[in-house]
């Protein structure tokens, strides 16, 4: 349970350090696109602590406002994709057998495709841009949290207090409402911590090949295929910070979705004066992280 804690920690001071950063991203927009050719290529210093790109911008200001864009996007797209995905999840669930075949069918056909590809096919027949990249995004969002959910749904139906509840003639939607989604909190709070990562690697990626964020938009992806042009000839920096800030944020939203399950197992161990189950016990019963797969459902029902 310590392994734990120190890797809950961890993710928190992560992520604080980059919602800090975030907030300095917000009152750096305009040095971040400011042209200067007299500093292009400088390197890391005082005057700036990340150098500059070719154009002379500032890349710490870049990586800053990149910061703020990612975390943004992110939470954004799993809120709306992780909403509609619950949403279908509880149709599946609560819903008739017939409507849930078909609904599972569907998810099975979006999830046949990988992520990036999926996007990308979203983003092209829509035009480029990063609210188009969004949309794309959110398409891949959506059956994940669906399909996974749906599992957990399917065995809320069959506890005692869903049954309970129907029997003293409650509506559907109130059931889904007071009983079905507290059940599927857990699950639901893992997922979108893990997508969130997986939602910024994939705007990463679509503004690395020119799809994402247009220039001048200091866009991570973005500034790593810029830099990409300046590292073979010794300027490492213009693609080397943007890059770490990129792997940092996805190890501490990854770090985070690690750690939920075993804390709220130790938490509810606490409340019932059991001793608290090992990190690793915790994280097998937990629900699983899915992101293009068949879920395995896993929450137990004591804790819901």
């Amino acid at each position: 349970m310590k392994g734990t804690r120190v890797q809950a920690g961890a993710a928190v001071g992560l992520l604080a350090a980059l919602v800090v950063l975030a907030v300095a991203g917000v009152f750096l927009r305009e040095t971040a696109i400011a042209v200067d050719v007299s500093q292009a290529l400088q390197p890391p210093g005082p005057g700036h602590w990340f150098g500059t790109d070719a154009q002379g911008r500032d890349v710490f200001s870049r990586v800053a406002v990149g910061t703020s864009i990612a975390l943004a996007s992110g939470l954004g797209t799993v809120a709306v994709g992780g909403g509609l995905g619950l949403l279908i999840a509880l149709v599946c669930g609560l819903g008739p057998r017939w409507l849930d075949a078909v609904l599972v069918r569907l998810l099975d056909a979006v999830m046949a495709f990988p992520a990036l590809l999926l996007a990308l096919a979203v983003t092209m027949a829509f035009g480029t841009g990063l609210l188009t990249a969004l949309l794309g995004v959110v398409v891949t969002v959506i059956p994940v949290f669906a399909r996974t959910l749906r599992a957990e749904a399917r065995r809320a139906t069959s506890e005692p207090f869903v049954q309970a509840a129907r029997t003293i003639g409650l509506s559907t939607p109130r059931i889904a409402v007071r009983h079905v989604v507290p059940y599927l909190g857990t699950t639901f709070s893992v997922q979108t911590a893990a997508n969130v990562g997986n939602v910024i690697l994939v705007l990463s990626g679509l503004s690395f090949i020119g799809v994402g964020a247009q220039p001048p938009t200091p866009e991570w992806g973005a500034m790593i295929t810029d830099g990409l042009q300046n590292a073979l000839t010794g300027q490492w920096w213009t693609g080397v910070f943007p890059g770490l800030a990129l792997l940092v944020t996805v190890v501490a939203v990854n770090l985070l979705a690690d750690s939920i399950p075993a804390v709220r197992a130790a938490r509810l161990a606490r409340r019932r004066g059991a001793r608290p189950p090992s990190s690793r016990s915790s994280a097998s019963s937990a629900a699983p992280v899915v992101v293009g797969s068949e879920p395995v459902p896993a929450a137990s029902a004591k804790e819901a």
